[in-house]
């Protein structure tokens, strides 16, 4: 429950310093977007803590045998959430028609297959859907990437570290990288079965939170006290 906590605070702080840097550039409608969806993430979290204060604490006794004794049923739907805006934020970043085109095409089907796997699998109160996780990973990484080839290929490469999305991209795309072949073998490898990978499990993952979460709360306040140049750059946001 600490390290859980402890997320929560990484979390609370990328949300405080986005909070901050919006009031300062209110004008930025797309990083506003994002800090929105930062504190959507922190409540959806702080929910989530309830299963666990239940099970370790015997909190809220009234609350055992219901929904909230597990958090199963939160997390799916939030993460349909979750991989459909970052796919979308990426989208409001491109310059390419096509590539715009391409992503609200495929972020659509992804929705539309993920409720459907929900409504007619057994999975939405029992586990986390492999669907929803595993392609919804694929996607961010593919547009991240492409987001990235734009930048690499614009003059926006010059001034890459005084923009939000690249932090955005960079701590995201991290973060799914290393915590999906983890979820994938999580089903495999048990404490009883293989108490190391479940430790390694913690350790790996653990970073990677704090990784994008900490990438988050950098990007703010690196962008906080931008230059003038990227100031009158501001639709690159």
């Amino acid at each position: 429950m600490i390290i859980l906590f402890s997320y929560l605070l990484f979390e609370l702080s990328a949300c405080v310093a986005g909070t901050l840097y919006i009031s300062k550039y209110r004008d930025e409608l797309n990083s506003r977007y994002f800090v929105y969806f930062l504190w959507l993430t922190f409540g959806v979290e702080a929910i989530g803590t309830i299963p666990g204060l239940i099970y370790y604490y015997d909190m809220f006794p009234f609350l055992k045998e219901t929904w909230f004794e597990s958090n199963h049923w939160l997390q799916n739907v939030y993460l349909i959430i979750n991989f459909s805006f970052y796919v979308w934020y990426f989208n409001l970043q491109y310059k390419t028609k096509t590539f715009k085109r391409i992503s609200k095409i495929v972020i659509t089907i992804y929705i539309v297959l993920s409720i459907l796997n929900l409504v007619f699998s057994d999975v939405y109160f029992k586990s986390i859907s492999s669907f929803t996780y595993i392609v919804g990973t694929m996607l961010v990484m593919i547009f991240g990437f492409i987001y990235l080839f734009e930048v690499l290929q614009s003059d926006k490469i010059l001034i890459f570290y005084k923009m939000i999305p690249f932090y955005v991209v960079l701590g995201s795309i991290i973060f799914h990288l290393l915590s999906t072949p983890l979820f994938i073998y999580s089903k495999y490898y048990s404490m009883e079965k293989s108490p190391e990978f479940v430790d390694i499990r913690k350790i790996i993952l653990n970073s990677a939170i704090f990784f994008m979460y900490t990438c988050y709360t950098i990007g703010f306040l690196v962008c906080y006290k931008k230059n003038n140049f990227y100031r009158r750059n501001r639709s690159y946001l």
